[in-house]
């Protein structure tokens, strides 16, 4: 048989997890011994980490277990991410005279998921949301913001975009028990297709913005186990992906990728402060439950002037005393189930993408509609 390097790396990976060789042979299709004649020939065992911990069940876990176990994970996801070669394009510059930065706030995308909902008008079961509506969401998005730049440019001048990305990119494998009846591919997968959609995504908005900043905050569905509410934020998966994003821009000196360490983080535009966070550290549903929350988060943090969040898959604004915006993105997926069981309402796939100006924190605002 003729081995490839890619193979060679793929079996390599596997040992690394504490895969055996007759469980590798069965992933790849191949028979026991051949996997046992490569790694001994090409001696793949040679300088792999301690693989204990992936052979211990994870009850017997202890907690400095798990987060050493999530980062060798990490780690290996960023050594072995090569950067997809992409042409910066020629920006079409705005004519505009007032100086403006652009702000895109994401969250909850959810990909890899499958939302199926009760059609009253057919009486049939309908899917309202898997990678197929992922992707053509992905395009609307991307559509709205050069339609809406056009319209635009010829008033201000917007050489920036800021991304805010708010957690929830992935939806996991691992959250709940019944989560495997609802996506449509395991997490690491779904890790690989957020690097890539949106590398390509962010390129591409290079066409209408001289330079492009993008900050990162981890969300509940990234986290390596249903129960580590408090782990490190390193252990999330979402960091993982943040981390490989930075790396693929970091030869680029038009997109620059921020990425704390922090569930919470302060990003400053024109000197105004914008609080991003994904939201799930916010309890109960109800509008006046969560506003009471952000005046208690307002009086106990202070120090800024937007509060940007996602979670709750329903997109609203606030302000709170007349000095703070609350911004509250929406989710990709409509009419998610999940969101209507907990919360009572149907989702709709909107996301806010909103001006900021030296005077002013909030210029212009659209909630953009992904379903085009």
């Amino acid at each position: 048989m003729r081995w490839t390097r890619d193979k060679l790396e793929l079996i390599k990976v596997y040992l690394s997890q504490g895969y055996n060789y007759g469980e590798i042979a069965k992933t790849l299709k191949l028979t026991y011994h051949q996997i046992e004649h490569a790694i001994r020939r090409y001696s793949l065992k040679e300088g792999l980490r301690d693989t204990s911990l992936f052979n211990k069940p994870t009850s017997k876990l202890k907690r400095e277990d798990i987060d050493k176990l999530a980062r060798i994970i990490g780690e290996k996801l960023y050594e072995n991410y090569h950067i997809i070669k992409l042409a910066e394009p020629t920006v079409i510059k705005s004519t505009g005279k007032k100086e403006e930065m652009s702000v895109l706030d994401l969250s909850d995308i959810h990909i890899g998921m499958i939302n199926e909902v009760f059609d009253s008008t057919t009486g049939k079961k309908i899917v309202t949301y898997n990678m197929d509506i992922f992707k053509k969401e992905l395009e609307n998005l991307q559509q709205s913001i050069f339609d809406i730049n056009g319209i635009l440019r010829n008033s201000y001048n917007l050489k920036e975009l800021t991304i805010f990305c708010l957690g929830d990119l992935i939806t996991n494998d691992r959250i709940f028990k019944e989560q495997t009846l609802e996506i449509e591919k395991i997490v690491g997968l779904q890790v690989w297709d957020a690097i890539n959609y949106f590398v390509k995504f962010f390129n591409n908005l290079l066409k209408i913005y001289e330079k492009i900043t993008i900050v990162g905050v981890v969300g509940n569905h990234g986290r390596s186990l249903p129960d580590s509410y408090e782990e490190p934020v390193e252990n999330n998966f979402e960091y993982f992906i943040y981390k490989t994003w930075e790396k693929q821009f970091s030869d680029s000196k038009r997109i620059n990728v921020i990425v704390p360490n922090t569930r919470r983080y302060i990003h400053k535009i024109y000197g105004w402060k914008h609080l991003l966070e994904h939201g799930d550290s916010m309890r109960g549903s109800t509008d006046s439950y969560i506003e009471r929350q952000i005046k208690e988060l307002s009086l106990n943090i202070g120090g800024f002037d937007c509060f940007h969040f996602g979670h709750f898959h329903k997109l609203k604004e606030r302000e709170i005393a007349d000095k703070v915006i609350v911004k509250q993105n929406g989710s990709w997926i409509e009419k998610d189930s999940y969101a209507f069981r907990k919360y009572k309402t149907y989702s709709a796939p909107k996301q806010f993408f909103f001006g900021c100006s030296p005077k002013r924190i909030e210029t212009w605002n659209f909630k953009v509609d992904l379903r085009g």
